[in-house]
Protein backbone atom coordinates (compact mmCIF):
# COMPACT_ATOMS: atom_id res chain seq x y z
CA UNK A 1 0.00 0.00 0.00
CA UNK A 2 1.93 3.37 -1.23
CA UNK A 3 -1.08 5.55 -1.63
CA UNK A 4 -0.79 9.58 -0.47
CA UNK A 5 -2.28 8.60 3.23
CA UNK A 6 0.40 5.67 4.40
CA UNK A 7 3.61 6.09 6.14
CA UNK A 8 6.59 4.76 4.99
CA UNK A 9 9.37 3.35 7.77
CA UNK A 10 11.35 6.22 6.82
CA UNK A 11 8.91 8.61 7.60
CA UNK A 12 8.67 7.17 11.40
CA UNK A 13 12.56 6.95 11.73
CA UNK A 14 13.27 10.71 10.95
CA UNK A 15 10.87 12.00 13.69
CA UNK A 16 12.02 9.79 16.09
CA UNK A 17 15.48 10.68 15.31
CA UNK A 18 14.42 14.57 15.36
CA UNK A 19 12.32 13.92 19.09
CA UNK A 20 15.90 12.63 20.78
CA UNK A 21 18.09 15.14 18.79
CA UNK A 22 15.76 17.69 20.51
CA UNK A 23 15.76 15.49 23.93
CA UNK A 24 19.44 15.75 23.55
CA UNK A 25 19.65 19.64 22.63
CA UNK A 26 17.52 20.72 25.86
CA UNK A 27 19.36 17.98 27.96
CA UNK A 28 22.84 19.82 27.09
CA UNK A 29 21.13 23.60 27.85
CA UNK A 30 20.44 22.24 31.05
CA UNK A 31 23.87 22.71 31.63
CA UNK A 32 24.08 26.42 31.70
CA UNK A 33 24.24 28.35 34.77
CA UNK A 34 25.28 32.22 35.85
CA UNK A 35 27.00 32.34 39.33
CA UNK A 36 26.62 35.89 40.20
CA UNK A 37 29.37 38.32 41.24
CA UNK A 38 30.82 37.51 44.73
CA UNK A 39 29.97 33.74 44.64
CA UNK A 40 32.04 31.04 43.16
CA UNK A 41 30.32 27.76 41.49
CA UNK A 42 31.39 24.46 42.78
CA UNK A 43 31.29 21.29 40.00
CA UNK A 44 31.25 18.11 41.36
CA UNK A 45 31.51 15.29 38.75
CA UNK A 46 29.47 12.33 39.58
CA UNK A 47 29.35 13.70 43.00
CA UNK A 48 32.99 14.15 43.84
CA UNK A 49 34.75 17.87 43.34
CA UNK A 50 35.82 18.92 39.66
CA UNK A 51 36.37 22.17 40.06
CA UNK A 52 35.58 26.03 41.07
CA UNK A 53 34.02 28.38 38.26
CA UNK A 54 34.07 32.45 38.58
CA UNK A 55 31.48 35.07 38.58
CA UNK A 56 29.67 34.81 34.73
CA UNK A 57 27.82 32.91 32.57
CA UNK A 58 28.79 29.15 33.02
CA UNK A 59 28.47 25.67 31.76
CA UNK A 60 28.95 22.25 32.88
CA UNK A 61 27.91 18.39 31.60
CA UNK A 62 24.30 18.08 32.57
CA UNK A 63 22.73 16.10 35.04
CA UNK A 64 23.23 13.11 36.18
CA UNK A 65 26.99 13.59 35.60
CA UNK A 66 28.66 17.11 36.74
CA UNK A 67 26.23 19.05 39.20
CA UNK A 68 27.18 22.94 40.33
CA UNK A 69 26.46 24.52 43.18
CA UNK A 70 26.51 28.68 43.77
CA UNK A 71 28.31 29.21 47.35
CA UNK A 72 28.11 33.03 48.37
CA UNK A 73 31.44 33.67 49.70
CA UNK A 74 31.18 37.80 49.86
CA UNK A 75 28.59 37.97 52.31
CA UNK A 76 28.85 38.23 55.91
CA UNK A 77 26.77 35.73 58.44
CA UNK A 78 26.28 35.76 61.43
CA UNK A 79 25.49 34.13 64.67
CA UNK A 80 24.09 34.81 67.84
CA UNK A 81 25.38 33.21 71.21
CA UNK A 82 22.93 33.87 74.04
CA UNK A 83 19.68 35.47 72.47
CA UNK A 84 18.35 35.51 69.46
CA UNK A 85 17.40 38.03 67.42
CA UNK A 86 17.11 40.40 70.25
CA UNK A 87 19.38 40.79 73.01
CA UNK A 88 15.55 40.58 75.71
CA UNK A 89 15.17 36.95 74.17
CA UNK A 90 18.02 35.03 75.71
CA UNK A 91 19.21 31.48 75.42
CA UNK A 92 19.93 30.57 79.15
CA UNK A 93 21.52 27.42 78.49
CA UNK A 94 24.33 29.36 75.95
CA UNK A 95 24.58 32.65 78.02
CA UNK A 96 25.22 30.90 81.40
CA UNK A 97 28.87 30.92 81.88
CA UNK A 98 31.07 30.08 85.31
CA UNK A 99 33.94 32.39 85.67
CA UNK A 100 37.42 31.61 87.59
CA UNK A 101 36.39 32.97 90.29
CA UNK A 102 33.03 30.66 90.72
CA UNK A 103 30.52 33.12 90.09
CA UNK A 104 27.87 32.71 87.26
CA UNK A 105 27.64 35.67 84.61
CA UNK A 106 25.29 35.80 81.81
CA UNK A 107 27.33 36.48 78.58
CA UNK A 108 25.40 37.86 75.10
CA UNK A 109 27.69 38.15 72.21
CA UNK A 110 27.78 37.95 67.48
CA UNK A 111 30.13 36.50 65.74
CA UNK A 112 30.54 37.62 62.32
CA UNK A 113 32.23 35.74 59.23
CA UNK A 114 32.54 34.85 55.56
CA UNK A 115 33.68 31.87 53.73
CA UNK A 116 37.60 31.62 52.54
CA UNK A 117 37.07 28.32 50.93
CA UNK A 118 33.68 27.36 48.89
CA UNK A 119 35.37 23.62 49.07
CA UNK A 120 36.17 23.29 52.90
CA UNK A 121 32.53 25.07 53.26
CA UNK A 122 30.34 22.51 51.58
CA UNK A 123 32.71 19.40 52.12
CA UNK A 124 34.09 19.76 55.36
CA UNK A 125 30.95 20.71 57.35
CA UNK A 126 27.53 19.27 57.66
CA UNK A 127 25.82 22.22 59.24
CA UNK A 128 27.98 25.69 58.95
CA UNK A 129 25.79 27.89 61.54
CA UNK A 130 25.66 25.15 64.13
CA UNK A 131 29.76 24.53 63.71
CA UNK A 132 30.43 28.11 64.41
CA UNK A 133 27.85 28.65 67.23
CA UNK A 134 29.52 25.64 68.64
CA UNK A 135 33.22 26.87 68.30
CA UNK A 136 32.01 30.65 69.57
CA UNK A 137 30.49 28.78 72.68
CA UNK A 138 33.71 26.60 74.13
CA UNK A 139 35.98 29.13 72.76
CA UNK A 140 34.04 31.86 74.92
CA UNK A 141 33.52 29.50 78.04
CA UNK A 142 37.09 28.75 78.04
CA UNK A 143 38.06 32.49 78.32
CA UNK A 144 35.36 33.65 80.73
CA UNK A 145 36.28 30.47 82.77
CA UNK A 146 39.81 31.86 83.29
CA UNK A 147 38.82 35.06 83.86
CA UNK A 148 36.90 36.54 87.02
CA UNK A 149 33.87 38.33 86.82
CA UNK A 150 35.05 42.14 87.11
CA UNK A 151 37.68 41.51 84.39
CA UNK A 152 34.52 39.98 81.87
CA UNK A 153 32.02 42.44 82.97
CA UNK A 154 34.17 45.69 82.74
CA UNK A 155 37.96 46.22 81.99
CA UNK A 156 38.42 42.85 80.03
CA UNK A 157 35.14 43.04 77.10
CA UNK A 158 37.61 44.28 74.60
CA UNK A 159 40.18 41.52 75.63
CA UNK A 160 37.78 38.54 76.07
CA UNK A 161 36.09 39.06 72.78
CA UNK A 162 39.82 39.57 70.65
CA UNK A 163 40.62 36.33 72.68
CA UNK A 164 37.90 34.41 71.74
CA UNK A 165 37.98 35.43 67.98
CA UNK A 166 41.42 34.56 68.33
CA UNK A 167 40.50 31.26 69.87
CA UNK A 168 37.79 30.68 67.50
CA UNK A 169 39.43 31.11 64.14
CA UNK A 170 41.73 28.55 65.58
CA UNK A 171 39.20 26.14 66.44
CA UNK A 172 37.36 26.62 62.27
CA UNK A 173 41.05 26.08 61.21
CA UNK A 174 41.47 23.06 62.79
CA UNK A 175 38.52 21.85 61.71
CA UNK A 176 38.79 22.67 58.07
CA UNK A 177 35.67 24.67 57.83
CA UNK A 178 36.15 27.16 55.08
CA UNK A 179 35.58 29.79 57.36
CA UNK A 180 36.85 33.07 58.24
CA UNK A 181 35.37 34.65 61.51
CA UNK A 182 35.99 39.03 60.75
CA UNK A 183 34.10 40.21 63.93
CA UNK A 184 33.37 39.40 67.44
CA UNK A 185 30.73 41.57 69.23
CA UNK A 186 30.16 41.25 72.84
CA UNK A 187 26.34 42.06 73.24
CA UNK A 188 25.79 42.46 76.98
CA UNK A 189 27.81 40.67 80.11
CA UNK A 190 26.26 40.62 83.41
CA UNK A 191 25.32 38.84 86.35
CA UNK A 192 22.15 36.77 86.04
CA UNK A 193 18.77 38.73 86.49
CA UNK A 194 18.12 36.32 89.87
CA UNK A 195 21.51 37.70 91.24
Amino acid sequence: DTGPGSRTPRRRGGGVGLLIALVFAVWLVSGFYIVPEGQRGVVLRFGKFSEITMPGPRWHLPYPIETAEVVNVAGVRSVEVGYRNNVKSKVLKESLMLTDDENIIDVQFAVQYVLKSPTDYLFNNRVPDETVLQAAETAIREIVGKSSLDFVIFEGRAEVAARAHKLMQEILDRYGTGINIQNVTMQNAQAPEQV
